[in-house]
């Protein structure tokens, strides 16, 4: 007699839990690249803070102070107005002053923000702020870009977030049948069992435990797949490896695994309940 796991009901279940979580953790990996997407915008929006033509330059030297020690910059860059002439030289390859006769370039200060306020609500408060000091001109940030990528996050979130749910409910059915159609021809020795005074319990620990199995080697399985195919898409492009961290990319790996056992083991508790709450005569009718 051959073992469960070798029969063709038991390869089935594995088949189609191995492929509804190969899709799962593709979602995953997918809304995981989305976030990391955003945070690299939000980590490389840079606020140019132009300072009047006339400021003092030990002016600006104090506010770049205040910048750094503030709590919503991770990064404070001063330009001088002589460095800006210099900077453009190189890029456009001529000198300004000569042809406009003075320096039209103005002092800034590069600030990059960190992530938690690089959004809409937080640079207008900024804004304002820096706005109340005599030598600052005007700030100038790209609102729009960075508006247009959190838009864009988002609805790809909520739309991965749909796709999940859907996989979600389609796995739970698909896997449910098949794990009752793999207990179904154990029904009579349940029943037998139940009439020989063996608690529900002990009846349906195998069943529960074998399945268990099938939902952590399916797991494994499908993240060896997801693994594989990540390994081949950052061959191809290698920038990609930045957008998908290894702890990231970890905790949806355990996931997979996780839900994996958890909705097998609970299928087969359910099944096995289903049979055992039938009475005998009812067990040749399903």
């Amino acid at each position: 007699m051959k073992k469960p796991i070798f029969k063709i009901q038991t390869i089935s279940v594995y088949i189609s839990t191995t492929l509804v979580l190969l899709l799962l953790g593709a979602m995953g990996i997918l809304f995981v690249a989305a976030q990391e997407v955003s945070k690299s915008v939000q980590d490389n929006l840079g606020v140019s803070v132009i300072m009047n033509n006339d400021a003092p330059e030990a002016d600006i030297l104090k506010l770049k102070e205040r910048l750094d020690a503030s709590g919503y910059t991770q990064a404070v860059k001063y330009i001088s107005k002589e460095q800006a002439l210099e900077e453009q030289k190189l890029e456009l390859k001529a000198d300004p002053v000569e042809q406009l006769g003075y320096n039209p370039y103005e002092a800034e200060i590069e600030l990059t923000l960190k992530p938690e306020y690089a959004n809409k609500d937080s640079l207008v408060m900024i804004e304002k702020s820096l706005l109340r000091n005599k030598e600052v001109k005007e700030l100038i940030y790209q609102q729009e870009l960075m508006d247009s990528v959190n838009e864009g996050i988002q609805k790809i979130g909520l739309t991965l977030l749909a796709f999940l749910a859907m996989l979600t409910l389609i796995s739970w059915s698909l896997i449910s049948n098949l794990v009752r159609l793999s207990i179904y021809s154990k029904r009579f020795l349940m029943h037998t069992m139940k009439l020989t005074g063996a608690t529900w319990g002990f009846i349906r620990r195998p069943f529960i435990v074998s399945n268990m199995w099938i939902g952590l080697l399916s797991g494994v399985l499908a993240n060896a797949m997801l693994a594989a195919g990540i390994y081949f898409l950052q061959q191809q492009e290698p920038v990609l490896a930045a957008y998908l961290p290894i702890d990231n990319l970890a905790v949806v790996g355990a996931a997979v695994i996780l839900f994996g056992i958890t909705i097998c083991s609970l299928c087969a508790f359910l099944s096995v309940n289903r049979f055992l709450r039938m009475r005998n005569n009812d067990l040749y009718f399903i």
